[in-house]
């Protein structure tokens, strides 16, 4: 008798063993998944309760709804960039030469 309980926790720690690396496995594949470009497609598929979108979010630049969110909300045509009619505020600091670094001191 003593010997069937010796042998289902070997089993048991046998069974453990093996699906730990498994795991860890799994798990670093979920993360190098995450990072790549498929990522946006997933983020999009997921409902929200499994933290995808939430409902009522506008569609991504270059889907085929984008256009017609930019119309509905802007009115007929997507809004552009105009050109400031104040030039923009310059500083006191000299500008930065190309190969300078930025971290450097003026002086």
């Amino acid at each position: 008798m003593g010997g069937a309980g010796v042998l289902l926790r070997r089993i048991t720690c046998e069974m453990i063993m093996r699906s730990v690396p498994m795991i860890g496995v799994v798990v670093a594949g979920l993360l190098v998944a995450s990072c790549s470009s498929l990522s946006s497609f997933v983020a999009d598929t997921l409902p929200p309760w499994a933290g995808g979108l939430p409902e009522g979010t506008p569609p991504r630049p270059g889907t085929p709804g984008y256009d017609a969110y930019l119309k509905s909300i802007s009115g007929n045509e997507p809004p552009r960039a105009t050109p400031s009619a104040t030039p923009p505020a310059t500083s006191d600091t000299p500008a930065r030469k190309g190969n300078e670094p930025i971290d450097a001191p003026i002086h």
